[in-house]
């Protein structure tokens, strides 16, 4: 399962929709308690299959890096994607600093999207995602 930590309603529906698209199973987590409750399977009555992967949206500020810490210290080691507008470059490598598997530019983190998802469905938590120069 692919775990998306998003406020912006725009990007969370290409998000969801792209994964469902592909038929993936794709499960929002808007704030820590949801995020920790995806991770240790909680039940509440969806999907609750292991989280292979964690998309988290840098706009959320420090909540955003609070999530990936998260994420990265949770036994089910999922793969991390960050992204963030490319102007935010500070907050980019605070993102890899926080334990970001790959760190995007939000214009090739949706370019790529269809892709991202699929590398990080098939390959489980070590999912190797493709390379570009974007990545961290």
């Amino acid at each position: 399962m692919i775990v998306y930590c998003c406020h912006d309603l725009i990007f969370a529906t290409k998000i969801h929709s792209t994964a469902e698209a592909l038929g993936l199973v794709c499960r929002p987590a808007r704030d820590e308690a949801a995020l920790r409750a995806r991770l240790d399977r909680i039940d509440d009555g969806k999907a609750y299959d292991v989280v292979d992967a964690v998309i988290v949206d840098l706009t959320m500020g420090e909540a955003g890096l609070v999530l990936i810490r998260v994420a990265k210290g949770h036994a089910a080691g999922p793969h991390v994607i960050a992204y963030a507008p490319h102007v935010e470059v500070e907050l980019l490598g605070s993102a890899g600093e926080a334990g970001a598997d790959r760190v995007m530019p939000r214009g090739a983190f949706a370019a790529q999207l269809p892709q991202l998802l699929q590398a990080c469905s098939a390959s489980g938590p070590a999912a190797a995602a493709p390379d570009d120069a974007d990545a961290n």
